[in-house]
This record gives structure tokens, sequence and C-alpha cells, in this order.
């Protein structure tokens, strides 16, 4: 806006000015114009989104540690999520057939105006046994295993994804008409990947997620509540059918704070095997968030020595072992503010009590399968992320 000079009356104001600016006094011949008012100064741009690091899976692809989830959102709500989250600066999603909005998601993406190279977008596929995907037989398993990665493109509107999870392990004899693993006659026990009958459904579902790889329709490929028994029954699993052997590039498991830093021994066992172990329900009680961990005296107090929330702390403890992220939120502000857990380390004062705190230790890495012989009652209601 111009600004126009303005005369200046003699009285109070210019006697108070006098003192404390070149203005000459008032009514006199000799007095020189006063100058005009300076411009407003001009607003600071607004910070560029936070830079997130990455992690380099064994495909050669470059993972950002930190993801934007759409876990109970419905279509409409995924692709305003979506939408913020590209604009907070997260270039990370991550989605599921079973989570039923990957039109919304594939829309948000859309929208956003972004290069779709420019952006990582992770799916999943269930595991066989629930939502459409038969576990009856290993050949059925392998089939509708298939049909559900090009389901998932198709539904995202995009020509490849970046990384495609199996979602759970699977449960012989379930014909895929349960709607969530939480129906499966091997939910209550975690027998997945233990049942004698399960692994062959193991092999038949990875050398389907392997041919969608080969073809690049998906560029890397993984796991996702995976065991270690489940990870046996891999071994080999493509060279018997004469194909490159690919094992499974991440796998993704409940891990928090409160869980102890190396739950059930999942984090040794990616590092070993060359896996990326990536984090869902970062903030507890699986995936709704736990008192303790947003409320807590520990992750509070530790959060007001570095100026940062308790959400803040409990993710930048996750990624201070070296294991990824999976958040989410519908807020762009908080959206932004999980982006900014790069700026400060935690100290080994403050990740060693984090990494005692046993809270939530009876919460494990996955809801189907286990490295323990049984699941923890507290367990039962569990929900799947």
């Amino acid at each position: 806006m111009a600004h126009r000079s303005l005369a200046v009356r003699c009285g109070s104001l210019a006697a108070a000015l006098l003192g404390a600016s070149s203005l000459q006094g008032c009514g006199s011949s000799g007095d020189k114009p006063s100058p005009a008012p300076s411009p407003a100064p001009t607003p600071a741009p607004p910070a560029p989104p936070a830079r997130v690091p990455t992690v380099t899976l064994r495909s050669g692809a470059q993972m950002p540690v930190i993801s934007a989830g759409v876990w109970q959102f419905d279509d409409a709500q995924a692709e305003a999520s979506v939408v913020a989250a590209i604009a907070s600066g997260f270039s990370h999603i991550d989605t599921a057939y079973n989570y039923f909005n990957q039109k919304g998601v594939g829309r948000g993406i859309k929208k956003s105006g972004k290069a779709r190279e420019s952006l990582f977008v992770t799916t999943k596929v269930p595991g066989c046994g629930a939502n459409n995907v038969s576990a009856m037989s290993a050949e059925e398993c392998r089939r509708d295993t298939a049909a559900t990665v090009q389901e998932d493109l198709a539904l995202l509107n995009l020509s490849y994804v970046d990384l495609v999870l199996l979602h759970f392990p699977p449960c012989f004899g379930e014909n895929g008409s349960a709607h969530s693993p939480g129906q499966l006659k091997c939910y209550p026990g975690k027998t997945g990947c233990t049942d004698p009958n399960t692994c062959a459904l193991v092999k038949a579902q990875w050398n389907a997620l392997t041919e969608a790889y080969e073809k690049k329709q998906v560029r890397s490929i993984g796991v996702s509540n995976y065991c270690s028994a489940c990870f046996q029954c891999l071994e080999g699993a493509n060279a018997a059918n004469g194909t490159s052997t690919v094992m499974p590039m991440v796998n993704q498991v409940q891990y928090h704070a409160g869980m102890g830093s190396d739950p059930q021994g999942m984090r040794t066992y990616a590092e070993k095997h060359g896996m990326v172990l990536q984090a869902w329900s970062p903030l507890g009680s699986g995936g709704h968030g736990s008192d303790e961990l947003l409320k807590g005296n520990l992750t509070t107090s530790i959060g007001k020595k570095y100026g940062k929330s308790s959400v803040q702390i409990a993710l930048k403890w996750i990624v201070s072992h070296n294991v990824t992220v999976a958040t989410k939120s519908s807020n762009p502000d908080h959206l932004k503010a999980d982006l900014e857990i790069f700026d400060f380390e935690l100290d080994d004062k403050d990740l060693h009590a984090l990494d005692a705190a046993d809270f939530a230790a009876k919460d494990t890495p996955s809801f189907l399968c286990s490295d323990q012989p049984t699941r923890p009652a507290a367990l039962a209601a569990q929900l799947v992320v």
C-alpha cells in the first residue's frame, strides 16, 4: 500500500516527538517538512518444510524415515489428510488395502500438485485369510494376492507403488471372508506362521509379491507384523520356483517407548538381516495413543528440556534407534510438528530413560504371531493398523 505524507499538527503529539526524532518545532517558517513514514516491514516468508532424512532399502530406493498414515480415515478424510501432509513437508504416504480409503489417497496425491517421482507411497496387501484373500490353499493365496496388488494400483490410480507390504501373516483354512485380522481363528493364540500349514501360504504370498516387484509395478517389497518364524518360512521361497531370491526389505511392527528398545528381538533381527524396521502405533495403545506417552511425566519432562512436545519426544526416540515410523494426523499443525524432530538429539541419559520404560511391556510387535509362547490377555482387544 502506498503511504501519503500527513501534515503533523502542533500540540502534544509533536511536543512528545521533539526529543525522540529529528522533527523541528511546528509553526516556524524555517521548519523542514516531516519525512514520509517508513514502509511497513515485509513479513518474513514461512519457514520451508522440514527436510526429512531417508534410508536406503535393499532395492536401492530412498525411503523417507517418517510417513503420514491414513488408518481409520474414510476416502474424504484420507484425501484431505494427504493434501495437508504433503503441504506440511511429508513425502511418504502410508495406506493399505483394508483401510478402504485408497481412492481418497490417490485423489489427495493428485490434488497435492507434487510430481509422482517426488513422493514415496506405501500400501499393503492383507495376509491370506482375510479381506477377500483366501487361505484355503497356497495357490488361492498366491492368486488372490496377485489380484489385490493390481487392485491396489487401480484404487490409487498409480502406475507403480514405491513399497508394498504383506500386512500380516496368513491364517490357514480361512476363506477370505473375515473383514479384519481380529476375526481370524489364529488371532486369539497369535499362531500366524507357527501352524504347520502356514509356511506354504507365506511362501506363496511372498512369491506373488516378488513377481510384481520383478515387473516393476512395485519398487520395493516387505512385510508387516512378521515374526522370526514367518521369516524362516521365506528362506528359499523364491529359489524353489526358479526365480531370484528376494527377501523382505521392511518389516512394519508395533514399536513405541514403553515396550523396550528391542521388543522380542525384532530390531536386532531386522538389523542382522538387512531389513528396515518401521514402527506402527508410535504413540502406543494399538495406534490410539496412550496416556503414558502423551501425558506421562517421562515424555513431558524430557520434552520441556528440549522445548518439544511429548509426541515429538516419542517419535524422536524411535528414529534415534534407526527405526522408521508411520504416524498419523488430520491436523496440519500436528503434521508439521511431527516433522520437527530432526533439529535436536536426545542425550544418553534421556535415551536410556526411555529405553528402560516398561509401561507397555505387554505390547508385542505383531498382533498375529509372536516369538513368545502365549498372547498376553491385555492384547485381546488390540486393533490392527
